[in-house]
């Protein structure tokens, strides 16, 4: 069962969040929406800035080293903006910023704009270099600020220095239809280059392959894919693909290749952050730690497209749109990686709805045991009717006593009454005498009834006590002699018609057997949502 953490801190936007950037000491963050409205405060939301609104709405978000605030916009031109949201300067752009990058250590800020023209600036906002060549459509800045690659939508890769002056081209292998998919610079300087060829590569070349160039533009190695690499990020050492089949490559200082994690869907995003390795992936955000097994994973409302962290990795940033207009839900999580993992109670669709979880100790949360999930120390009994308490306590309402659900005899009774494979012979079918009259009967299964859907509001804490309701149960030829409802993790949480469940905020799904006096069972299953 994965674990899961709760966030630190959840901030409701007013409007779809189109960009997001955070300080390399995480100590403030900034998201932009849409209609251009820029915001800029710490991790808790507290000590903002003046609001901003950004002519030609915001498509990109970087701090500067120095803590500058730069602000691409998706038609118009590019700012710097102090923290406090103090203009600093502009920069002209054709067609707004479709992709922009800063230098971590070195003073370069490289943008793309909407007429694939390369701009390099300093972060005071001087121009120091145009370059343009073909339909530009990736960029990487090297950490230290010395130089720049652009990737263009022919397969070319071109090396620039910070005067624009160009360093060596990588050029596209086949005669069309060649494609770079990511690239990145290494720590120890080489550039990494994702390539896939949808048409005849030159010789007996892969058609997907991952390349490591020196800074000299000599190629160093090259290894071949099955899949296409969507994403590059370097690590202390080497390197880490994501891949569109949702695989995680990692390659390390001498190139040697292992799987470090292997998602259902298609990688969005990889992120170094401290210790850890963080993949997001469809609506999820996993924590893989050095050994390669998943510390935690987090789901948040939308698609994890935006994920940025601290450099220690100590503070997390979490956002994207579920691009349903019905159901949008703008939300910025924050997730603190040294937050204490705990089990989820059904997958990964309940992460920080679970309350009781999130404030329980250790040793109370590792049990996991029905009581912990469903039950409390609070007395409902004045929630139940007399007939309701009568059937749980196992009498009549006039106070016979009838057939005990959960004790010892009766479950010996079932368990013994249980055909194995083993118990089972070969015997020969007689039709006539299944035919005629003195066959005897032939037993129908009883019918299964868990009670309708219910949706139910949660009290302060965000939890509910919910009444299942399996009394409409029948079998037309018999009685049915047992109840045993069970969860989505197929745990017994209750063997009576009818009982009662205290649950978080969330989803919930229960699934009803009933068995009959000839041992046949059936199935049905209710669903619980709480609000």
């Amino acid at each position: 069962m994965p674990l899961t953490i709760d966030p630190a801190n959840l901030m409701k936007p007013d409007s779809r969040v189109t960009a997001v950037a955070f300080t390399a000491d995480g100590k403030y963050l900034a998201w932009g929406e849409e209609g251009g409205k820029l915001s800029i405060c710490d991790p808790i939301g507290e000590d903002s800035s003046d609001e901003k609104t950004i002519e030609g709405g915001i498509s990109k978000l970087c701090f500067t080293p120095d803590g500058l605030v730069i602000v691409g916009s998706h038609s118009g031109d590019l700012h710097a903006h102090e923290r406090l949201g103090g203009h600093r300067w502009s920069h002209h752009l054709g067609g707004g910023c479709d992709h922009l990058a800063v230098a971590p250590t070195g003073d370069l800020i490289a943008v793309i704009d909407g007429a694939r023209l390369l701009h390099l600036l300093s972060s005071s906002g001087k121009l120091l270099s145009h370059f343009e060549s073909g339909e530009l459509m990736l960029l990487a800045v090297s950490p230290r600020g010395d130089s720049v690659a652009v990737g263009d939508d022919a397969g070319n890769v071109t090396v620039l220095g910070r005067e624009g002056d160009v360093k060596f081209i990588r050029p596209a292998r086949g005669e069309q239809g060649e494609r770079v998919t990511a690239i990145t610079y290494l720590n120890d300087g080489h550039l990494c280059i994702a390539r896939e060829a949808l048409d005849v590569t030159m010789g007996e070349e892969e058609e997907i392959v991952l390349e490591w160039w020196t800074p000299m533009g000599q190629e160093a190695a090259r290894v071949p894919f099955r899949q296409r690499c969507e994403v590059l990020k370097a690590t202390a050492s080497g390197v880490v693909c994501g891949m569109f089949d949702g695989e995680v490559i990692e390659f390390d200082s001498s190139r040697n290749q292992k799987t470090r994690f292997k998602s259902s869907f298609s990688i969005h995003d990889l992120l170094v952050a401290g210790n850890n390795l963080l993949v997001s992936s469809w609506f999820q955000v996993h924590a893989i730690g050095e050994d390669g097994n998943e510390k935690w994973q987090v789901e948040h409302t939308g698609l994890t497209e935006m994920i940025r962290a601290s450099r220690d990795g100590s503070l997390i940033l979490v956002a994207g749109d579920n691009q349903n207009d019905y159901t949008r839900e703008n939300q910025i999580m924050i997730l603190d990686s040294s937050a204490e993992p705990y089990l989820m109670q059904s997958g990964a669709d309940i992460d920080a709805d679970l309350k009781e979880f999130s404030t329980a100790s250790p040793a109370e949360r590792g049990a996991n045991t029905v009581e912990a999930l469903y039950g409390g120390d609070d007395d409902y009994s004045n929630l139940l009717t007399e007939a309701e308490m009568a059937q749980l306590a196992g009498t009549s309402p006039s106070g016979s006593k009838g057939a005990t659900v959960d004790g010892d005899d009766d479950l010996m009774g079932l368990l013994e009454a249980e055909i194995t494979l083993t118990d089972v012979t070969q015997e020969t079918f007689d039709f006539d005498a299944a035919l005629s009259e003195d066959a005897g009967r032939i037993n129908l299964p009883p019918i299964a009834d868990a009670g309708d859907d219910q949706i139910v509001e949660g009290d302060v804490d965000g939890a509910a006590v919910v009444k299942l309701d399996g009394s409409r149960s029948y079998d037309e030829d018999g009685e049915i002699v047992s109840h045993t409802w069970r969860d989505v993790n197929n745990r017994i949480i209750g063997e009576a018609a009818i009982i009662k469940v205290k649950l978080p905020k969330g989803n919930h799904t229960f699934t009803l057997t009933v068995t009959d006096d000839d041992h046949a069972s059936t199935s049905d299953a209710v669903t619980v949502q709480v609000r």
